[in-house]
């Protein structure tokens, strides 16, 4: 009886994890034609986004998507998305962005290297 209880545990246990995880298998596509773009934060149980990414937000036309204390599957889809909202930021409005962007964005210590 107890193995057939802890198989049924196991088997839920199981789909609850594999059901949090999404793989991306679309091509990333350019948001270059959108009006806001989205720059993707890793942040924990409370939300890291503080009114200065908001004015930071408003000012540079975007917006920050908080993944909570459940980091994306995916890291490196997000961390590319980000990349090329760091390129439109820096053709659009030169280097002086950088200095106020969130050091938790995901990606951008290894974009600042580049």
């Amino acid at each position: 009886m107890k193995i057939i209880q802890l198989t049924i545990l196991f088997l839920i246990f199981s789909f609850t994890i594999n059901a949090q995880e999404k793989k991306q298998t679309e091509p990333i596509k350019v948001e270059a034609n959108q009006n806001t773009k989205t720059i993707y934060v890793l942040g924990g149980i409370a939300s890291v986004i503080t009114k200065e990414d908001l004015a930071f937000a408003k000012i540079y036309n975007l917006k920050f998507h908080d993944f909570g204390c459940l980091a994306p599957a995916n890291f490196e889809f997000y961390e590319s998305k980000n990349d090329l909202v760091f390129d439109f930021l820096n053709k659009t409005y030169g280097k002086k962005w950088q200095k106020e962007m969130k050091p938790n964005a995901m990606g951008f210590d290894k974009w600042k290297k580049k």
